[in-house]
C-alpha cells in the first residue's frame, strides 16, 4: 500500500454536519471528540471524489469500487483518511486575519509527511510566561503593528505576546505550507507566510469552540414573519481553513487486479481538484481546493 498526502483549503464556508445539536446551535459542524478541532470525514471526501471521477471505466471501478448494487463484487483500492485541521483562519486586528496553527495541528501534519520526508523536524514550543499564552510568527509578519514589531498580536478577543525565539522554525512551517497550498504562486505564498501564526494548543481549542461562524436561517410565512419552527442556526468552518489528509492505495481487487496502486493514485491525484463537499451546496457552501503532495 502506498500513500499520497493532500492539503485542503476551503474556498467558502464548509459545513459537514453531525445531525441535531444539543446546544443553541441547531446544526453544529463535525468536530473531533478528543481535540475539538473541526474535520472533514474521509467518507465525505470519498463520496465527492467518486462522483467527480465517475466515468464508468474499469480504472474508476478499481479505484472506488463497483456500483452500490454490486458492492459484493470487490473492494475499492483507495482508502481516504479524515482531513484534519492544520490552520484555522481567525480575525486579527492587524493583517485582517491569521492562518492560525498549533503545536498539535503541526505535529499531526509532520507525522503524516514523515514517510515522504520534507517537513521540519520540530514544531514551535510556546512557553507560558507570567500566566500569558504566546504566539510565534515568521519574519515579516503582517499580524503586528509596524510600530510594534514585537507584538502584541490581537486575534479575536485575545492579546498574545510574541515569542521571538521560535521565529525561524515558524518561517520553515509557513514556507512548507505555502508551497503546498499555492504551488507556483509567489504572491499567494507571501500572503500566507505573512499571516501565519502558531499559538498554544489551549488557544486553538478555545477558538475552535468559540469563534467558528454561525449563520441564522429562516423562512418567512405569508404574514411576513418567521414561520413556526423555521428558524435555525448552523455552524460552519470559515473560508481559508487548511486541512491535511492522505489517500492510501493498494492494487486493484478481483477482476481489476491488473491496475497497480500507482496507476490508481495517478488517476485521482494527478492534478489540483476543485470540488464541493458537505451541506448547503446550492448556497455555495463547501467549495474546496485539494492539492496533492
Amino acid at each position: 500500500m502506498i500513500q499520497k498526502n493532500f492539503l485542503i483549503q476551503t474556498r467558502s464556508g464548509l459545513h459537514c454536519g453531525i445531525g441535531q445539536g444539543l446546544s443553541d446551535i441547531d446544526l453544529p459542524t463535525a468536530k473531533e471528540s478528543v481535540t475539538g478541532y473541526p474535520f472533514i470525514p474521509g467518507s465525505s471526501l470519498k463520496g465527492v471524489l467518486r462522483d467527480h471521477f465517475d466515468d464508468g471505466s474499469d480504472p474508476f471501478k478499481a479505484a472506488f469500487g463497483p456500483d452500490p448494487n454490486k458492492a459484493g463484487d470487490h473492494a475499492s483500492a483507495l482508502s481516504f483518511s479524515d482531513a484534519r485541521l492544520v490552520c484555522l483562519p481567525v480575525r486579527s486586528w492587524f493583517g485582517t486575519f491569521a492562518y492560525m496553527a498549533s503545536p498539535t495541528s503541526l505535529g499531526l501534519l509532520r507525522r503524516q509527511l514523515q514517510p515522504q520526508g520534507g517537513s521540519p523536524t520540530a514544531v514551535p514550543g510556546l512557553p507560558i510566561l507570567n500566566g500569558n499564552y504566546r504566539v510565534v510568527l515568521p519574519t515579516g509578519s503582517k499580524l503586528v503593528s509596524v510600530n510594534q514589531p514585537n507584538g502584541p498580536v490581537l486575534l479575536e478577543d485575545l492579546d498574545l505576546p510574541v515569542e521571538s525565539t521560535q521565529q525561524a522554525l515558524a518561517g520553515q512551517w509557513a514556507a512548507l505550507l505555502a508551497g503546498m497550498l499555492f504551488p507556483g504562486d509567489t504572491d499567494s505564498q507571501n500572503m500566507f507566510t505573512q499571516r501565519f501564526a502558531v499559538v498554544d494548543d489551549d488557544v486553538m481549542a478555545f477558538l475552535c469552540e468559540t469563534s467558528l461562524p454561525v449563520a441564522a436561517h429562516n423562512r418567512i410565512d405569508e404574514n411576513g414573519i418567521v414561520a413556526e419552527g423555521a428558524l435555525w442556526y448552523e455552524e460552519f468552518v470559515p473560508p481559508e481553513a487548511v486541512f491535511c489528509g492522505a489517500i492510501h492505495a493498494g492494487d486493484g481487487k478481483g477482476k481489476h487486479s491488473s491496475f497497480s496502486a500507482t496507476d490508481l493514485l495517478t488517476l485521482v491525484c494527478g492534478q489540483t481538484l476543485h470540488v464541493q463537499v458537505g451541506g448547503s451546496a446550492t448556497t455555495g457552501r463547501g467549495l474546496i481546493t485539494i492539492n496533492f503532495a
